[in-house]
């Protein structure tokens, strides 16, 4: 391990910038300065990657691809550090909504990978595979198995169903201010294969609160398709301009949070 990350890890434990006088940098940019050991002349010079080239297979495959990141951004610290936990982290970036994870092997990698993909980072659930194989594109029925798989305390509050990728900024900005309400989001491209009724019933049964549906008219005419799904009366609201449905949206949150801190064991 380079000596400055060694000596890093050693006085912070990995648990926050802030403890660590002298080595922490003032600007967030400035971190791969203190935390990252970058390839010299394009060759790795540490762990099982010593003499490797940074575009060797043995590199590619020990690099994490991370897409679906917050909209609002996330700190590069706080990145790397949900990653540093499963082994060593040479190199990290972040690019708009994805970014990239170098470990200094592909055990590790391929570990992380596994167990991250999921992982709730700044109310956005990330998706993570090793860079070396190709992203698959997840269907419906698989990323509701992800979130059956989620522990319950975890699970999504909201779906946000989008049927358009031209309106990827509307619905990024509808994510970010779901979020400063507190109410964590999934969302994912809809098409036409897929029956909307039969996805909605599905997260129904999951437990999720709201599906949130996104159309080419809706960010045309800046509206939003809400559908309260839990309660003994659900409802649904469509083209609900856009201030009066974050307003519904808090409402009723706020009731289902009151609701849930009265049943037993609900963290």
């Amino acid at each position: 391990m380079d000596n400055r990350l060694e000596r890093f890890v050693k006085s912070t434990n990995l648990t926050g910038l802030g403890s660590s006088p002298g080595l922490v940098p003032e600007k967030e940019e400035k971190i791969h300065d203190i935390l990252m050991v970058k390839p010299k002349n394009g060759f790795w010079t540490v762990g099982k990657l010593n003499g490797k080239s940074k575009d060797s297979p043995e590199a590619i495959n020990s690099r994490l691809f991370v897409g679906n990141l917050p909209a609002a951004g996330v700190p590069l610290s706080k990145f790397t550090e949900a990653f540093a936990k499963y082994g060593t982290v040479l190199d990290a970036s972040l690019h708009n909504r994805f970014g990239f994870i170098q470990y200094d092997c592909a055990e590790v990698a391929r570990r992380a990978s596994e167990e991250m993909c999921g992982f709730l980072l700044e109310g956005s659930r990330i998706d993570v595979n090793v860079a070396s194989e190709r992203r698959k594109k997840r269907n419906p029925g698989e990323i509701l198995e992800s979130v059956r798989k989620i522990p319950r305390k975890q699970v999504s509050d909201a779906l946000i169903i989008i049927c358009n990728r031209d309106i990827r900024s509307y619905s990024d900005a509808i994510i970010h201010r779901l979020k400063e309400l507190t109410i964590v989001c999934d969302s994912f491209f809809w098409t036409e294969n897929m029956p909307l009724h039969q996805i909605i019933s599905d997260i129904t049964k999951d437990g999720v609160l709201y599906a949130v549906v996104l159309t080419e008219a809706s960010a045309a005419d800046k509206t939003i398709n809400i559908h309260v799904l839990q309660g003994k009366n659900p409802k649904d609201f469509r083209d609900v301009p856009l201030n009066d449905g974050f307003d519904l949206l808090e409402r009723d949150f706020k009731k289902a949070q009151a609701a849930r801190s009265q049943v037993p064991g609900y963290l």
